[in-house]
């Protein structure tokens, strides 16, 4: 099911805009095949999304595996991340996956499912430098069909020129509540300095996720079914009418714009927001278009509920195609990646802090200063964090477009609070067939 969006913005838009980590992804028109077998042949199809920056060093791993294993053959498809899935989804259809492929949460059980991921168990790969509830992020049904690369945290991003210039004192992130959120941007935005919050991620399931995960709750519980009530997605919209109505964040209006704009050219990278929350390895690209020093700040609330609502997330994912014809050339490829120097030296925090944690360890020296905040961030929240959510179900790559098309309809007040919570949980709990 579709949900209404009345300004038109797409949700690739919102990928443009970078606030979502993730685009939808078609889901796969067709069951994979029953595979091509393990023909030993030593050629690989190895595909990822990302920015130029990282095209050309995964070119450059892929330079150095192949320096050091002859008789492998790879054949690289770097995309970008809407015609990644596009073409993604045509091939798998099609029976002729990629060996080793970048996959997201939204979507590893969509594909696994689908029959087209391997079980990793199946082969030789180095995960002793892994922590446990790191690899659970690409577990389920007792298997694991997703490596993490390395994992990033939400954040509340903050430009502290902008807060100094309003008059307003920074808070104690590890004990500020929403209320005190609110009011710290309505006074920003009162001083006439900035906006407060541009609100382009609140229609943000993971977002969401942690208000809900606060309560006790969550976007989905283990079984794949909606894990939070009607009462905290209320509370949630709720408060995003009283920061619209106080002035903390635009009108509806600004707000579809800041949706429209991009990453690059929304209020807190131009130096007209004072906040947003965005992923901790996508600090350095705001950094730099903005030309100045950003703070990271806990997501409110992590103290006044039943328990954090922050966690680690997975970056994205190693997987491996179910038909891939050279299974353990496809193991060393996944080994190399996460586990050798070479890799790591180029990666850095790109993919997230590295899911090796020794590697992570030895390279936080060389980060630069946008990866070392969100390394310091993530390194001071760790011990206070909660086990992570499960691995959402099928279907919930809806969830994204679902979420912003209530949330415009409730901002432009054609729909109450209630009447948005109750046309969310429908509309997803269809798609993921709860």
């Amino acid at each position: 099911m579709q949900s209404s969006n009345p300004s038109g913005v797409s949700r690739r838009t919102l990928a443009k805009a970078g606030i979502f980590g993730a685009a939808a992804a078609p889901l796969l028109a067709a069951c994979g095949g029953e595979g091509g077998g393990d023909k030993g042949d030593g050629e690989l199809d190895f595909w990822w999304w990302g920015s130029d920056p990282r095209h050309e060093y995964t070119q450059k791993i892929v330079d150095a595996f192949l320096a050091k294993n002859e008789g492998i053959t790879i054949k690289p498809s770097p995309n970008e991340f809407d015609s990644y899935w596009d073409a993604l989804n045509v091939s798998v259809s099609g029976n002729n996956a990629p060996d080793v492929l970048q996959q997201d949460d939204r979507y590893l059980r969509d594909y696994a499912d689908k029959n087209a991921l391997l079980a990793l168990e199946e082969l030789d790969i180095d995960l002793s430098n892994i922590e446990e509830g790191t690899l659970k992020t690409g577990q389920f049904d007792g298997k694991t069909y997703g490596i993490p690369t390395g994992v990033n945290a939400m954040a509340l991003v903050v430009n502290p020129a902008l807060v100094e210039a309003a008059g307003v004192a920074m808070p104690d992130d590890k004990t500020w509540t929403w209320a005190d959120f609110m009011q710290f941007t309505t006074d920003i935005s009162a001083s006439g300095k900035a906006i407060g919050n541009s609100a382009i991620t609140f229609p943000n399931e993971s977002l969401f996720n942690v208000f809900a995960r606060q309560r006790g709750e969550s976007l989905y519980t283990e079984d794949g079914k909606l894990g939070f009530t009607p009462e905290t997605m209320n509370a949630w919209w709720q408060m995003v009418i009283d920061l619209r109505d106080s002035g903390a964040i635009p009108e509806a209006s600004k707000i579809v714009e800041s949706f429209a704009a991009g990453q690059d050219q929304a209020p807190l990278a131009t130096g007209a927001g004072a906040t947003e929350f965005y992923w901790t390895n996508q600090i350095g690209a705001l950094q730099k278009v903005l030309g100045s020093e950003l703070v990271l700040l806990r997501v409110p609330g992590e103290s006044e509920g039943s328990q954090p609502g922050l966690y680690l997330k997975s970056a994205m994912f190693w997987s491996v195609s179910r038909t891939t014809s050279d299974r353990a050339a496809a193991a060393k490829l996944v080994d190399f990646l996460l586990n050798s120097d070479e890799s790591l030296d180029l990666m850095l925090g790109d993919r997230g802090l590295p899911s090796n944690m020794a590697q992570r360890e030895r390279i936080l020296p060389q980060l630069p200063a946008d990866q070392a905040l969100g390394a310091a961030y993530i390194a001071d929240l760790t011990p206070d964090l909660a086990a992570g959510p499960p691995v959402p179900p099928v279907g919930s790559g809806s969830a994204a477009d679902i979420m912003l098309g209530v949330f415009e309809t409730m901002i432009f007040d054609s729909t109450t609070v209630e009447e948005t919570t109750a046309s969310f949980m429908e509309q997803l709990s269809a798609e993921i067939g709860a």
